[in-house]
Order: structure tokens, then sequence, then C-alpha cells
């Protein structure tokens, strides 16, 4: 069931991620979630969340590659990473620019996004002295 809903959920993400670029090549700016705007910029405080959510993978990554060397990662895994980097660096920017209540929105869908992602990316965890003989 876990498997499905992350499948669901990626399939979601990645049809607005593609929207999103289809929009920037006819200058249409689409942020999350679905705000369209022509003319206007996206907000500042959703750019410094992008931008500290980057900085926080790149932190992670690097601190990872030089404890563990090189340790295979799946897709879901990076996707993991990256969005509660997200939804970490997205509260502290909404907290520290007073935002209103309803941009934590974003923060929670991204937290509840990150943590069934989590969980679906999870090894399976086998039962190997399930039929022992002893």
């Amino acid at each position: 069931m876990r498997h499905i809903l992350s499948k669901i959920i990626i399939i979601f993400l990645t049809l607005i991620g593609i929207i999103i670029l289809c929009g920037e090549i006819i200058n249409v700016h689409i942020y999350f979630p679905i705000n369209i705007s022509e003319n206007e910029q996206i907000p500042y405080h959703r750019m410094q969340s992008v931008r500290l959510a980057t900085i926080i993978c790149f932190v992670y990554f690097g601190i990872r590659y030089l404890i563990w060397n090189s340790v295979k990662m799946y897709p879901i895994q990076f996707l993991n990473i990256i969005l509660k980097s997200l939804a970490v660096s997205s509260l502290f920017v909404y907290y520290t620019f007073q935002m209103e209540l309803r941009e934590y929105w974003f923060v929670l869908f991204f937290f509840i996004v990150s943590i069934i992602l989590h969980f679906a990316s999870r090894p399976e965890i086998r039962k190997y002295f399930k039929h022992s003989k002893f």
C-alpha cells in the first residue's frame, strides 16, 4: 500500500513539474500550489526556501560522501531528502519572515509527502530466522 501511495504522489509531483516547466516556456510563472501569474514574480520567501533547501542538500550529501564515501541511493531516497530539506528550510524562512498561517500549508504538505516517501523507501526487513530448524 505504501508503494502505491508513494507512486501516486510522485506521479502527481512529476505532472506538476512538467506543467510548471511548460508554463515557463510560454512565460507563465506557476508556483506551488498551482498559483499562476504572468507578470508577478515568485514570492521572495518561496525562493529563499528553495535556496536554503538546496544548500541543506549540498551539506547533507557532502557530509554523507565524506563519512560513507559512496553508498548506493535510490531516486526515491534522493527525492525524500530534497523534500525534507524543503520542508525544514521553509519552516525556518516562514517563521523568520513572520508569514501568514496559510503559507504553512506548503510546509505541512511537503513534510507529509516526505514522511510517506521515507516509509516507502525503507528496505523491507527480512525474517532470516523465520524457518530456523534449531
